[in-house]
């Protein structure tokens, strides 16, 4: 769908066979994010307002971002910043919110029901191009160092 400042809100969704508090830590502690997030380390403090830099190998800026809602471990809001590329420059204005819902599961374990929302983006973009493909990528790679 398309807005009225004419971005589109790309949405993904995929289940995750653990608790919702597991992926938030996954989602939010460097420890974890250099398994799935393109071996990138996060650095924020999750506060509202709190700057979020994704850090590659090499030391340097790869996102950045601000925490505009962070409601753990079931709600989670930023604005980001794609600085991996010189194909992505300008934009800024971009916002990913996740929601983490559990989900009844089997008999022996929860499931969370991982829904990623990127609005703000620019159709047939560079970043638009991207998306897709990243986010695929990212969400499975989130699923594997969860569940093994």
């Amino acid at each position: 769908m398309t807005t009225a400042d004419g971005t589109v809100t790309r949405t993904f969704t995929l289940v995750i066979d653990a608790e919702p508090a597991r992926v938030w830590a996954a989602l939010t502690s460097p420890e974890y994010t250099t398994e799935w997030w393109f071996a990138n380390t996060v650095e924020s403090t999750w506060e509202v307002g709190a700057p979020i830099t994704y850090l590659g190998e090499d030391g340097l800026p790869y996102e950045l971002g601000t925490v505009l809602v962070a409601d753990p471990p079931h709600r989670l809001s930023t604005t980001l910043h794609p600085v991996w590329s010189d194909d992505v420059p300008g934009h800024a204005g971009t916002r990913v919110d996740w929601l983490l819902e559990r989900v009844d599961g089997l008999a022996d374990g929860e499931r969370t029901r991982v829904t990623l929302s990127h609005s703000g983006v620019v159709p047939g973009s560079a970043l638009d191009r991207e998306i897709d493909p990243g986010w695929n990528y990212l969400l499975e790679s989130l699923r594997r160092s969860i569940c093994g």
